[in-house]
C-alpha cells in the first residue's frame, strides 16, 4: 500500500497587538534616548575583554563610559561582555571619554581618552586583558566563586560545576536539580511541566530520546558537565524542536594549565540494599595552539522498583471483570563513556576542531509481577477467577557513537564564518524473556502451572548526519545572521516475538520497519540597537521529507511539508542590572521515534503502548514577557507566557481484543488544539559569601480540545510546581546544600486525579588538598517518597495504581584536579553555543 500526503504550513504572522506593542516601545525608545539628541552624530565602540594570562574570555564583565564634566564624573553609557568577552557600546555622542572595565576578582581596567568612532569598522578597541587579583595570607588563596544561577537576555544560565549535589552523581542528576525540569520514570524530560522540550549538549541537539537519552545522561558524569543553559523562548536561529524551548547541557572543556585534569570515584547504597558505583578521569593539555581534551567514565547503577495496579472493565451493564496485579522488578545498568576534543588554532581567530564520544551501556531486568483475575460486582474470594504470575529476565545493551568537525574563522569581532558537519550512530537490542506460570493454590511456588515462555526480540539502528553554516557580520547599524542545516536521519527497527507451550512454538509475529526523514533549512535573523532597546526579527524556512517504509506490512507513507517559523524580541536593557523582554516565536514539535513506532510492548499482558505513524507535527505559537531585576543580594524574573498549540499530541488509551484478551492500549493521537498560560518566577538570592540560593515557581492554567477524537480527551485544569535549593558555607571549605521540589495533587480527565509528588535531596561537601580535592555526602530522596499514586475513570474502565522507583540513596564520592590554578572557573575558555 502506498499513500502520500503533502501539506504547507504557514501559521500566523507576529502582528496586529504584538506588532503595535512592538512599534509603540520602538517609537518610545527612539523619542526618549537620554544619551544622544537627534542633530548630534552617533558614535560606537566594541572590544573583547579577556584573562591576561590565559586569554580565556571573559562573561559578564562589566563596562563603562565615563564623561569628566568640571571635575566631577558623569556615567554616560554602560554594558557587560557576552560569552566571547565581546562588548559593544552605541548611539554615544562623539568626544573624549573615560572608559572602565573591571571585574570581580580581576584588576580594573582605565582608559582615558577613548573616542568613539562613526562606524563599527573604526571604532574596534580590539582586546583588552585584565590581569587577577589574587591575595595571599600564608599560603592561603583568596578567589570569587561563581555565581550558581545568571539570568541573560535570553537565556537563565546554571553554573553546576561546583555544586555539591551534583558530585559523583550523573548529567541526569544535573538536570533534576534544577528550576521547572523535571524527568519522569519513563525517560519523559519536561520544562514548565510540558514535554515538548528540546535537550541540547554543546549547542546541538542530542540525537537520542526517550529512555536512550536518559541512559545516555545517566552515563556521563556530572563533574563533565560546566553548566545548563534554559532558553524558554528561541529565535528563528534554532531549531525549532520543542514547544517549551531548549535545554543545553555544556560539557567542561576548559584548561588553564599546560596540563590539566581530575579524577572522581564514589559509591552509593539505597534503601533496599541496591549498590551502586562511579569513576570517571579526565586529561588535557594545551601549547602551540594545540588543545586536547579526554574523559571517560563509568557507571553501576542499581534499582528496585515496585507497583501496584487494579483495574475493573465496564462491561455496559454485565458483570465487570477485575484484574489486580503487584510486580516489583530489580534493574542492574552498567555504563562505559569515552569522550575526546581536540582543537587546532591556525592563526587568531581561525580554529578546527574535532569532538568525538562513544557510549556503552548494558543493563539486566529482573521481576516478578502476579495477577489476579476476577468475575462478578467485587474482587472477591468468591469471583476469583484464575492466578498466575509473569517472570521478566531482561537484557539490554546500547552503542552509541558520535562525532563532529567544527572550523570557526573570525574576519572581526563581529564578523564570523563558522560551519560543522556531524555524524553519529547509536544501536540498541533487547532481548526479553517471560515465563507465564499459573497459580492453583496457596502453596506456590512449588505448585505453579507452567503455562507457556514468552520471547521478545528488538533491534534498533538509528544514524543521524548533518551539515550546519552559519555567517554573521554588522550591516552599518544592524547585526546580521544567517544559515543553512541540512539534517538526514534514518531508522531501522525490528522485532520478533514468539510463544512457546510445552516447548513447542505456538504463535510468531514480526515486524520490520524504516523510517527516513531529509530536512532542508535556511534562517535570517537581524538586530539593532537603539538606546536602551534591542530589537530583533528572524525567520526561519524548513522542508520536511519523511519515509515510513513498514516492509512487515507491506505499507509504505510518505510525507512532506514547507514550514515557516517567524519571530520577534524586543528587549528594553537600561541598566546592567534591570531588562524587559517581549517575545514570540513559532515552534513544532515532531512525533518523536517512540510516538511512531509500530513495535509492541509486550512487558505487561493487560497493558500495551503502541506507536501511531500517522502522526501529524504539532505547532506551538509562545509568547512572553520576560522582567528581570537584579540587587547585589539576588535578583528576580518574572515570565507572564501563552502558548497556543495546533494538532496536540496526547496520548490516548483504548481498549483492543489481543490473541482472545482484552488489553488496554496506549497511543498518541492529534488533537484539535491546546492553550496553556502562566506565569514563572525565579529568584536568586545571597547573603554574603556564606548563603546563596534559588527559588522558582510555575503556575498555569491549560485548556485542551479533544473533541475531534472523544470529548473525554478535553480538559480544562490548573497546575502548580515549585523548587528551591539554597547552598551554605558552613565553615571555609565545607558547604550544605538541600534541594526541595514539589507539585501539588491534580485533576486528569475526563475523572481522575494525581497524588502530589515530592522530592527532597541533601549533600554536605568539604574541600581537600588545598582545595584541588572535595569529599562530597550526598542523600537522595531523604525522604523516600519518590511514588506516584493516581485514579483514573472513563466508561469503559476504572484502575488504581501506584509506582514507586528506586529509594532513598547515600552516595560518597571524592573528587580530585589537577592544573587548575586556582580552581576559578572564570577563566574558562568556552564556544559560544548561541
Amino acid at each position: 500500500m502506498h499513500t502520500t500526503r503533502s501539506k504547507s504550513s504557514f501559521g500566523p504572522r507576529p502582528v496586529g497587538l504584538l506588532g503595535t506593542v512592538l512599534l509603540a516601545l520602538l517609537l518610545g525608545g527612539l523619542s526618549s534616548s537620554p544619551v544622544l539628541a537627534q542633530d548630534e552624530p552617533a558614535g560606537v565602540l566594541t572590544g573583547r575583554v579577556v584573562d591576561a594570562a590565559s586569554d580565556a574570555p571573559l562573561q559578564d564583565a562589566t563596562v563603562a563610559l565615563w564623561k569628566n564634566t568640571g571635575g566631577d564624573s558623569t556615567l554616560v553609557r554602560g554594558t557587560v561582555t557576552g560569552p566571547e568577552g565581546r562588548f559593544t557600546i552605541e548611539d554615544v555622542a562623539l568626544g573624549s571619554y573615560t572608559l572602565r572595565i573591571s571585574f570581580v576578582g580581576y584588576t580594573t581596567e582605565r582608559r582615558p581618552n577613548t573616542q568613539p568612532a562613526p562606524s563599527p569598522d573604526e571604532a574596534d578597541l580590539g582586546t583588552i586583558r585584565l590581569g587577577r587579583t589574587t591575595t595571599q595570607q600564608q599560603e592561603v588563596e583568596v578567589t570569587a566563586d561563581r555565581p550558581a544561577a545568571r539570568i541573560e537576555t535570553d537565556r537563565n544560565v546554571y553554573n553546576t560545576s561546583e555544586r555539591a549535589l551534583s558530585a559523583g552523581g550523573s548529567a541526569r542528576t544535573v538536570l533534576e536539580d534544577l528550576p521547572s525540569i523535571r524527568i519522569d520514570m519513563d525517560g519523559s524530560i519536561s520544562f514548565r511541566g510540558n514535554e515538548s522540550v528540546s535537550l541540547q549538549i554543546n549547542g546541538e541537539p542530542a540525537s537520542l530520546q526517550g529512555q536512550s537519552l536518559v541512559s545516555y545522561l545517566e552515563s556521563l558524569s556530572a563533574d563533565a558537565v560546566d553548566r545548563v543553559e534554559v532558553i524558554p523562548n528561541p529565535s528563528a536561529k534554532y531549531e525549532p524542536e520543542g514547544m517549551s524551548g531548549i535545554i543545553n547541557i555544556v560539557l567542561s572543556r576548559d584548561l588553564e594549565a599546560k596540563w590539566n585534569g581530575g579524577l572522581t570515584l564514589g559509591g552509593e547504597r539505597d534503601a533496599n540494599d541496591r549498590y551502586g558505583g562511579n569513576g570517571s578521569a579526565n586529561v588535557g593539555f594545551q601549547a602551540g595552539g594545540w588543545r586536547v581534551v579526554g574523559t571517560y567514565s563509568h557507571r553501576r547503577d542499581g534499582e528496585e522498583d515496585t507497583d501496584t495496579r487494579i483495574v475493573e472493565r465496564l462491561n455496559g451493564g454485565g458483570p465487570s471483570t477485575w484484574v489486580d496485579q503487584n510486580g516489583r522488578e530489580e534493574e542492574q545498568d552498567r555504563s562505559h563513556s569515552f569522550r575526546t576534543d581536540a582543537d587546532y588554532s591556525f592563526a587568531e581567530g581561525t580554529s578546527l576542531g574535532l569532538e568525538t564520544s562513544v557510549s556503552l551501556r548494558r543493563g539486566d531486568e529482573n521481576g516478578r509481577s502476579a495477577y489476579r483475575e476476577y468475575t462478578g460486582g467485587a474482587p472477591t474470594a468468591e469471583n476469583l477467577t484464575d492466578r498466575y504470575v509473569r517472570r521478566l529476565d531482561n537484557s539490554s545493551s546500547e552503542e552509541s557513537v558520535d562525532g563532529r568537525l567544527d572550523f570557526n574563522h573570525d574576519f572581526s569581532e563581529s564578523h564570523t564564518l563558522s560551519a560543522q558537519l556531524r555524524y553519529d550512530r547509536d544501536f540498541e537490542t533487547e532481548d526479553g524473556t517471560y515465563s507465564v506460570c499459573g497459580l492453583p493454590n496457596q502453596n506456590c511456588p512449588g505448585n505453579e502451572d507452567p503455562r507457556a515462555q514468552e520471547l521478545d526480540v528488538v533491534n534498533e539502528d538509528e544514524q543521524d548526519g548533518s551539515l550546519e553554516v552559519d555567517y554573521s557580520r554588522p550591516l552599518g547599524s544592524f547585526s546580521l545572521e544567517t544559515g543553512y542545516r541540512g539534517t538526514l536521519r534514518r531508522l531501522d527497527s525490528d522485532q520478533t516475538y514468539e510463544i512457546f507451550q510445552n516447548d513447542q512454538l505456538s504463535e510468531q509475529r514480526g515486524t520490520v520497519f524504516t523510517f527516513d526523514e531529509l530536512i532542508h533549512a535556511a534562517y535570517g535573523t537581524v538586530s539593532r540597537g537603539i538606546g536602551d532597546f534591542q530589537l530583533e526579527a528572524g525567520l526561519r524556512a524548513e522542508t520536511v521529507t519523511t519515509t515510513f517504509d513498514l516492509s512487515s506490512e507491506d505499507e509504505v507513507t510518505n510525507s512532506s511539508y514547507v514550514s515557516l517559523y517567524p519571530s520577534a524580541f524586543l528587549t528594553y536593557k537600561p541598566s546592567p542590572k534591570r531588562q524587559a523582554r517581549l517575545s514570540y516565536s513559532k515552534r513544532v514539535d515532531r512525533p518523536g521515534l517512540w510516538d511512531i513506532n509500530p513495535i509492541e510492548d509486550n512487558e505487561n499482558p493487560t497493558f500495551q503502548e503502541r506507536g501511531n505513524p500517522g502522526l501529524d507535527p504539532e505547532y506551538i505559537h509562545s509568547f512572553e514577557l520576560s522582567l528581570t531585576q537584579r540587587w547585589g543580594i539576588g535578583s528576580v524574573s518574572v515570565t507572564p507566557y501563552l502558548r497556543h498549540t495546533v494538532n496536540e499530541i496526547e496520548e490516548v488509551r483504548f481498549e483492543e481484543d489481543i490473541n482472545g484478551r482484552t488489553v488496554i492500549v496506549r497511543q498518541a493521537q492529534n488533537l484539535s488544539t491546546s492553550t496553556s498560560y502562566g506565569t514563572e518566577l525565579v529568584t536568586t538570592f545571597n547573603a554574603g559569601d556564606r548563603l546563596e540560593g534559588t527559588l522558582s515557581g510555575n503556575l498555569y492554567r491549560s485548556v485542551t480540545d479533544g473533541s475531534n477524537v472523544t470529548t473525554d480527551l478535553s480538559q480544562d485544569a490548573i497546575l502548580f510546581s515549585g523548587r528551591g535549593s539554597v547552598r551554605a558555607k558552613l565553615r571555609d571549605g565545607l558547604q550544605l546544600e538541600l534541594s526541595q521540589f514539589y507539585r501539588p495533587a491534580r485533576d486528569i480527565p475526563p475523572q481522575g486525579r494525581i497524588d502530589r509528588f515530592a522530592s527532597t535531596e541533601l549533600a554536605l561537601q568539604q574541600k581537600l588538598i588545598g582545595g584541588d580535592g572535595t569529599l562530597t555526602l550526598r542523600v537522595d530522596d531523604l525522604l523516600n517518597d519518590t511514588n506516584m499514586t493516581m485514579w483514573y475513570r472513563d466508561q469503559d474502565l476504572y484502575q488504581e495504581s501506584n509506582m514507586q522507583w528506586g529509594a532513598r540513596e547515600v552516595s560518597l564520592s571524592f573528587q580530585y584536579n589537577f592544573g587548575s590554578g586556582s580552581n576559578d572557573d572564570r577563566g574558562r575558555r568556552d564556544r559560544d553555543y548561541r
